[in-house]
Protein backbone atom coordinates (compact mmCIF):
# COMPACT_ATOMS: atom_id res chain seq x y z
CA UNK A 1 0.00 0.00 0.00
CA UNK A 2 1.18 3.79 -0.90
CA UNK A 3 1.51 6.24 1.73
CA UNK A 4 -1.17 9.25 0.70
CA UNK A 5 0.92 12.02 -0.38
CA UNK A 6 -1.57 14.71 0.41
CA UNK A 7 -1.81 14.39 3.98
CA UNK A 8 -0.30 17.02 6.34
CA UNK A 9 -0.75 17.46 10.20
CA UNK A 10 0.17 20.46 12.37
CA UNK A 11 2.10 19.31 15.65
CA UNK A 12 3.99 21.99 18.10
CA UNK A 13 3.34 24.80 15.93
CA UNK A 14 5.04 23.30 13.09
CA UNK A 15 3.73 20.94 9.57
CA UNK A 16 4.41 17.60 8.68
CA UNK A 17 3.72 16.31 5.61
CA UNK A 18 3.69 12.44 5.14
CA UNK A 19 7.62 12.21 4.99
CA UNK A 20 8.30 14.73 7.83
CA UNK A 21 5.46 12.37 9.69
CA UNK A 22 7.95 9.40 9.14
CA UNK A 23 11.19 10.61 9.90
CA UNK A 24 10.05 12.53 13.21
CA UNK A 25 7.80 8.81 14.09
CA UNK A 26 11.31 7.28 13.33
CA UNK A 27 13.06 9.88 15.68
CA UNK A 28 10.55 9.99 18.37
CA UNK A 29 10.95 5.70 18.37
CA UNK A 30 14.63 5.95 18.74
CA UNK A 31 14.57 8.76 21.50
CA UNK A 32 12.37 6.42 23.49
CA UNK A 33 15.64 3.89 24.45
CA UNK A 34 17.53 7.16 25.45
CA UNK A 35 14.35 7.64 27.50
CA UNK A 36 14.69 4.26 29.27
CA UNK A 37 11.54 3.02 27.87
CA UNK A 38 9.08 5.14 30.01
CA UNK A 39 5.71 3.87 28.94
CA UNK A 40 2.61 6.05 27.84
CA UNK A 41 2.66 9.99 27.56
CA UNK A 42 5.94 10.27 25.66
CA UNK A 43 5.99 12.25 22.92
CA UNK A 44 5.82 9.26 20.25
CA UNK A 45 2.28 8.67 21.70
CA UNK A 46 1.51 12.86 21.65
CA UNK A 47 2.43 12.61 17.99
CA UNK A 48 0.46 9.70 17.31
CA UNK A 49 -2.51 11.00 18.92
CA UNK A 50 -1.90 14.38 17.06
CA UNK A 51 -1.51 12.62 13.81
CA UNK A 52 -4.43 10.27 14.53
CA UNK A 53 -6.91 13.34 15.41
CA UNK A 54 -5.40 15.39 11.97
CA UNK A 55 -5.80 12.48 9.39
CA UNK A 56 -9.25 11.93 8.41
CA UNK A 57 -9.92 8.07 8.56
CA UNK A 58 -9.71 6.51 4.72
CA UNK A 59 -5.92 7.84 5.63
CA UNK A 60 -5.30 6.42 9.24
CA UNK A 61 -4.04 3.43 7.64
CA UNK A 62 -0.63 4.76 6.52
CA UNK A 63 0.35 5.04 11.07
CA UNK A 64 -0.13 0.97 10.94
CA UNK A 65 2.41 0.89 7.60
CA UNK A 66 4.35 4.20 9.35
CA UNK A 67 5.34 1.50 12.26
CA UNK A 68 6.04 -2.04 10.00
CA UNK A 69 8.71 0.24 8.54
CA UNK A 70 9.88 1.16 12.00
CA UNK A 71 10.48 -2.27 12.38
CA UNK A 72 11.92 -3.41 9.64
CA UNK A 73 14.44 -0.47 10.06
CA UNK A 74 14.81 -1.23 13.45
CA UNK A 75 15.71 -5.33 12.89
CA UNK A 76 18.04 -3.89 10.23
CA UNK A 77 19.88 -1.53 12.29
CA UNK A 78 23.34 -2.76 13.61
CA UNK A 79 21.61 -2.37 17.36
CA UNK A 80 22.10 -5.64 19.43
CA UNK A 81 19.16 -8.38 19.11
CA UNK A 82 18.02 -7.30 23.29
CA UNK A 83 17.77 -3.47 22.04
CA UNK A 84 16.33 -4.38 18.68
CA UNK A 85 13.35 -6.30 20.64
CA UNK A 86 12.90 -3.41 23.69
CA UNK A 87 12.77 -1.04 20.96
CA UNK A 88 10.34 -2.83 18.61
CA UNK A 89 8.28 -4.01 21.43
CA UNK A 90 8.25 -0.56 23.48
CA UNK A 91 7.51 1.36 20.08
CA UNK A 92 4.93 -0.79 19.11
CA UNK A 93 2.83 -0.43 23.00
CA UNK A 94 3.23 3.59 22.62
CA UNK A 95 1.35 3.06 19.17
CA UNK A 96 -1.22 0.78 20.78
CA UNK A 97 -2.15 2.59 23.86
CA UNK A 98 -2.00 6.03 21.42
CA UNK A 99 -4.63 4.49 19.05
CA UNK A 100 -6.39 2.71 21.67
CA UNK A 101 -6.99 6.12 23.21
CA UNK A 102 -7.80 7.77 20.27
CA UNK A 103 -10.84 4.87 19.60
CA UNK A 104 -12.03 5.00 23.22
CA UNK A 105 -12.23 8.49 23.26
CA UNK A 106 -13.80 8.68 19.69
CA UNK A 107 -16.71 6.35 20.84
Amino acid sequence: MEMPQRVSIRYKDASYNTNEIRLKTFRLAFQLWEEQTKTRKTELYEFIQSCLKQIDRQDRFMISLLFIELSDLIRDSSLDRGMKEVLIKTSFREFACALTDFEDNSK
